[in-house]
């Protein structure tokens, strides 16, 4: 009896990003674009940017926010590949993609009805 209660609780537990974990986040973010620009230099900028990649992927799963739809895929592919490449690297990628992805799952539960609007052109 009591598991089947402790059950419920962890089904019932909230999924999603809270204001303090978008802040980490992007926090987190400015430290690993900040790392890259200075382990470019020696060009050694990619190895940041794996674990950058990793820990930003676990942490939203972690959250139930999916990467299958094609925009989040996008946004954090696009990120993976801009960060790959030498000197390109330097640009704050990371920290702009993890602020978007962040905000973007964050603003339906804000902002009810703020998901992309459907257009009759597409039934024509």
């Amino acid at each position: 009896m009591e598991e089947e209660k402790k059950d419920e609780k962890v089904d019932k537990k909230e999924k999603g990003l809270k204001s303090t974990t978008v802040v980490l986040m992007i926090t987190v973010a400015l430290f690993f674009d900040a790392l890259q620009v200075l382990l470019t230099f020696i060009f050694m900028g990619w190895l940041a940017g794996f674990f950058a990649g990793l820990t930003f992927y676990v942490w939203f799963r972690m959250h139930g926010i999916s990467f299958m739809k094609p925009k989040r895929l996008a946004a954090f592919g696009g990120t993976a590949l801009i960060e790959l490449i030498p000197f390109l690297s330097v640009i704050p990628a990371w920290t702009f993609a993890v602020a978007y992805l962040a905000i973007s799952s964050r603003l339906p539960g804000i902002a009810p009805g703020s998901e992309v609007i459907k257009l009759d052109i597409m039934k024509r």
